[in-house]
């Protein structure tokens, strides 16, 4: 039988082992942590496995959620994931990519997410409110949602010494990070800005810069570094793992940042956010959490695919300007 009626009590069904399709991104799969987070309160005892892309090892390496990781490279083919998974005996598999591959795997339930179901929906709803809304006839709904990255309480102990002896965790000094890069270059908003931003914030407050990013992004990070031009900026990006980088967005008054995945791991970590939104959609993919502002500007032609040409050279990012970032940082900064 190629669909199996999942049964609404399935939550007392003697779940053992569950395999969970994950995404390509870290932002995206931080989108899905809330329901991975409901599925490992509800099964306990159950091991759990996971299927990642690539680029989102760092969200499934290292966390204690998880007993095995499978990475799903779409270059080198399904055929090799499946054949790492096809003798493996699970009791639910949940496909949060629509993919083929649970129809390969011997399981008991399918779960699986048909974007037509939610269409006429999630255009303007939350991913993470509207991957909750499937799992809730069968498991209940959170209180309230919120996204999931767990730090044990040794690496919050290395990484707290390390930030410390590497002085950008000072006694009394606040940290700002910023995050100039992004996936994709149209969703990145001028690194003179940037800078701008980020000198005005280390001369009104006593903070401590961080920038972050990966190591493709440390040239833009530094060139934005030397633009400050203050010794209280670090440049980190590509210096850092990701899991540390989830430790000093714990420690952090404020990420000012793109549409990145960053940014979703700072709402995991409890970090208020500025989040500068161009050809994205932030109604579907923004912050999560009250202690936030979203900037962009309603453009008629709001939203769009980033992937997309622009007849108007993407001039929605060019739109937000200096003053409207330091206006809301400034009020996350002094009401804090």
């Amino acid at each position: 039988m190629l669909f199996k009626r999942i049964p609404k009590d399935i939550r007392y069904k003697g779940i053992a082992n569950i395999l969970i399709i994950g995404l390509s991104s870290i932002g995206d799969n931080l989108l899905i942590s809330p329901a991975i987070k409901l599925l490992k309160d509800t099964y306990k005892d159950a091991c759990f496995d996971i299927v990642v892309g690539p680029r989102a090892v760092d969200f499934a390496k290292g966390n204690p959620a998880f007993s095995n990781i499978y990475v799903w490279d779409k270059k080198t083919g399904i055929s090799n994931l499946v054949r790492m998974l096809k003798d493996k005996k699970y009791d639910i598999v949940v496909d949060f990519r629509n993919s083929i591959i649970p129809f390969f795997i011997k399981t008991k339930y399918r779960m699986t997410f048909f974007k037509e179901e939610f269409f006429s929906r999630k255009f303007f709803t939350h991913e993470s409110e509207r991957t909750m809304k499937f799992f809730e006839p069968y498991f209940g709904r959170p209180a309230k949602i919120e996204l999931y990255f767990p730090l044990s309480n040794q690496e919050i102990s290395e990484y707290r010494d390390f930030f410390t002896n590497t002085n950008i965790l000072t006694p009394g000094r606040r940290v700002i990070t910023i995050t100039p890069g992004a996936a994709f270059e149209k969703k990145r908003w001028d690194k003179e800005k940037f800078a701008k931003v980020a000198a005005l914030v280390v001369s009104q407050f006593d903070v401590n810069i961080v920038i972050s990013g990966n190591s493709k992004e440390y040239d833009l990070a530094e060139e934005i570094r030397i633009m400050i031009n203050n010794d209280r900026v670090f440049n980190l990006a590509g210096k850092i793992t990701f899991r540390q980088l989830a430790y000093i967005l714990s420690q952090s008054s404020l990420l000012i940042t793109n549409d990145t995945g960053t940014m979703h791991l700072a709402s995991a970590m409890k970090c208020p956010i500025v989040a500068i939104f161009g050809p994205g959609n932030p109604l579907r993919y923004g912050p999560i959490g009250t202690k936030n502002f979203v900037l962009h500007t309603k453009r008629t032609c709001f939203p769009c695919k980033v992937e997309s040409k622009c007849k108007k050279g993407f001039v929605c990012m060019e739109d937000v300007s200096v003053e409207d970032v330091m206006m809301a940082v400034s009020m996350i900064l002094q009401a804090s």
